[in-house]
């Protein structure tokens, strides 16, 4: 069940950013009209905008800020290697404790 609303969440992701790439919707002046299909692509949405990621122009329609999109996935993947990165340390004391024992 997890694995479908992880599945769902990120559909809803991609479709949403999907649209700014698609129309390469970078500035005020490119701006695309966006209607959430899902609640959840809202609430994606309404993230990026309160984290200054995407801005609105008008009724449902908005741009996305590259460099601002970029530094929010560059620190996403920062984020994922330190939890790998602690991970592996981990499974490595386990070994070493065991071999111990």
């Amino acid at each position: 069940m997890a694995t479908a609303a992880a599945a769902i969440m990120a559909r809803a992701r991609r479709e949403v950013e999907n649209k700014f790439f698609d129309n390469n919707a970078f500035s005020a002046d490119r701006a695309v009209e966006i209607e959430a299909r899902m609640p959840i692509q809202q609430r994606f949405l309404d993230r990026l905008i309160g984290e200054n990621i995407v801005h609105q122009v008008g009724p449902n329609r908005y741009w996305l800020d590259l460099k601002a999109y970029e530094k929010m996935r560059r620190a996403r993947m920062i984020a994922v290697f330190w939890i790998i990165g602690l991970f592996l340390v981990v499974l490595a004391v386990v070994s070493i404790v065991k071999q111990f024992r």
